[in-house]
């Protein structure tokens, strides 16, 4: 008789009446003889007495102490090897020149476009000669700017031509003040005064002559008034006219002075201003016409045409050549690459670019050539993520140059590359899967087969990957450790954990982040160094496996599902009698664990050996 504690794992028992016998079981052997003894009980006294047995063999298995004997499907264990541990990280990148001649737009934004589109572009991989047209943009909005600038420019010449006019006319107006209307106006006065002293002299002298005849009596009184309000009047209009030249050469031609060279600087600053317009408008134009000229692109050197396409992770960074396209000012359309130097761009997951140094080797391999294997090495790595979309994945990767070490002719930019870089290589160890160790307390343990028993087997682990542990010690090659430890934790008998102290870290990411496996707190975990991204080796952020890598089994799965924590709640909480509604009753060990190890996609290049 077979009862199945775990549904991959039947308990073999010995016969039902040797284990009633051992077990001691009065209420079996009473009926046994009840049956021998009366065959006219019914048909329920026997049904009762089966039960009873089979109770009693059950309460036996379950209640009994010491190491039970235990007989396991071999698709549930995995033979420990010795063999090479090989801890690459995988990435895609892409093919590229690490030297190009780049041929970009140079035709910058203008008042009425920001961007141009391709009218026309040569075919991808053409061989051009130095001058020869690659693209042409579209550039009639820069022909219609061009139009209103001519305008623009034919007013600024208009106010050019006036204010040059209005400084020639405050020049002459200046000569003419100076050397014509002040002599002018200066000699009339000159002329007013002459004429004043002359009539004051006459007026003296006939006054001189009445006084004479007046005091003989021939001249009345009143006569001699007159002829001396004669003179007194003359004297005046000497006086009037010479202050008045006076005024004329010290104020009036200053003042006059003044406001012709006020209208001549005025007249000097519109031309200059209409000048700098001018300028400005005729060098505008020729920036437009040289824009136009610029729609046309030519070969700056001779070369293979490879389009400049851009696949970012942003919706306004992609950017694909062909004709319609936008292209904006300083893009790169074509590339010309030097086919001596190539190199492969890139992205790293964040959860292992602490794991990658420059100078690191790799192993590249071509999606198009598969048997074409090429040696690089990492030249690169940045120092800060590249920017992500917000509608993409969160997942942060970082750029890194793979050098690609004497590249082959066939090589083209644009292929895409599997990069393999070699973090650690070691030859000839011990190592198992990684689902087949489990932190216990301080130390990792295995669930090691010795005949048809299930023993604990305390390991020694060191470096792993996403697929295997290397064991320093504790397990030696031929054994056979369970692919699901965690199934026999009530069925085994496991050291007490001291009280206080942290568990050590799950190598499969499941346990403390901030414990190092292998040892108590603060010691170095398995492969080196503290160099793993948050969530374990080969997880992303909060503990989600990484882009790219494969598929772990059952109890594999990542921390964030919650299937871990749910088959380690149902195991300690019924010992192996997975009930809990959370999981789905029994379904959650429906899978075989070797069969679905053996289906997981092998890495394209490296991997663990």
């Amino acid at each position: 008789m077979v009862i199945h504690g775990f549904r991959h794992a039947p308990f073999r028992i010995e016969k039902l009446s040797m284990a009633s016998a051992k077990f001691g079981n009065p209420t079996l052997s009473m009926s046994t003889k009840s049956i021998r003894g009366s065959h006219r009980r019914g048909y329920f006294a026997k049904v009762a007495v089966v039960g009873l047995a089979i109770a009693g063999a059950a309460g036996y298995f379950f209640v009994s102490t010491g190491k039970p004997k235990v007989v396991i499907d071999e698709e549930m264990f995995h033979q420990v090897e010795v063999g090479d541990f090989v801890h690459d990280v995988v990435e895609q990148g892409e093919v590229e020149s690490a030297r190009n001649v780049d041929v970009i737009s140079q035709v910058r934004g203008t008042r009425e476009a920001n961007s141009f589109e391709i009218l026309w572009v040569i075919e991808e991989g053409k061989i051009v000669q130095e001058g020869d047209v690659l693209v042409r943009l579209d550039s009639s909005a820069l022909e219609e700017e061009a139009k209103l600038q001519e305008l623009d420019l034919s007013g600024s010449l208009a106010g050019l031509a006036k204010a040059q006019n209005t400084l020639d006319a405050a020049q002459i107006a200046m000569t003419e003040y100076v050397d014509g209307l002040f002599v002018q106006e200066r000699k009339e006065i000159e002329a007013e005064i002459t004429y004043a002293k002359e009539t004051l002299k006459r007026a003296q002298e006939y006054f001189h002559y009445s006084s004479r005849l007046a005091a003989k009596g021939y001249v009345t009184s009143l006569q001699l008034e007159g002829d001396e309000f004669a003179v007194e009047k003359a004297q005046t209009e000497l006086d009037n006219a010479q202050l008045k030249l006076d005024v004329l050469t010290k104020q009036t031609k200053e003042k006059k002075i003044k406001e012709l060279q006020s209208s001549i600087g005025v007249a000097q600053a519109d031309l200059e201003s209409a000048k700098e317009r001018k300028g400005i408008e005729q060098k505008r134009l020729d920036f437009i016409k040289e824009q136009i000229e610029n729609c046309t692109i030519r070969a700056p050197a001779s070369g293979q045409v490879v389009y400049g396409n851009e696949r970012g992770n942003r919706e306004a960074s992609e950017f694909i050549v062909e004709p319609g396209a936008s292209v904006r000012e300083r893009q790169t359309i074509i590339r010309l690459p030097d086919y001596s130097a190539m190199q492969v761009n890139v992205l790293i997951n964040e959860s292992r670019v602490s794991l990658v140094d420059v100078g690191m080797p790799a192993t590249i391999t071509l999606d198009a050539f598969d048997q074409l294997t090429l040696r690089g090495k990492v030249i690169k790595v940045n120092e800060y993520p590249e920017p992500i979309s917000r509608f993409g994945p969160q997942v942060k990767r970082y750029a890194a140059i793979i050098e690609i070490e004497e590249p082959p002719k066939l090589i083209k930019p644009g292929l895409t590359a599997n990069i393999a870089i070699h973090v650690e290589s070691l030859q000839n160890v011990v190592q198992v899967p990684v689902q087949c160790v489990m932190p216990h307390g301080d130390h990792y343990y295995c669930m090691l087969r010795e005949g048809e028993e299930i023993v604990p087997r305390q390991v020694n682990v060191g470096s792993n990957n996403t697929r295997f542990v290397v064991i320093n010690s504790g397990l030696e090659a031929g054994d056979l450790v369970s692919l699901s430890p965690r199934r026999f934790m009530d069925v085994v008998e496991m050291p007490e954990v001291a009280g206080g102290r942290k568990p050590v870290r799950d190598l499969r990411g499941e346990g403390d982040s901030n414990e190092s496996p292998g040892g108590t707190e603060g010691e170095e975990r398995p492969g080196g160094p503290e160099r793993r991204g948050p969530g374990g080796p080969g997880r992303g952020p909060q503990g989600r496996p990484s882009p790219g890598d494969r598929p772990q089994s059952p109890g594999e799965q990542d921390t964030a599902t919650g299937e871990t924590q749910l088959v380690d709640k149902v195991s300690k909480q019924t010992g192996g009698d997975e009930s809990d509604e959370s999981t789905g009753g029994r379904s959650r060990f429906t899978e075989d664990s070797v069969r679905v190890a053996e289906d997981q996609p092998t890495q394209p290049v490296g991997g663990a050996q």
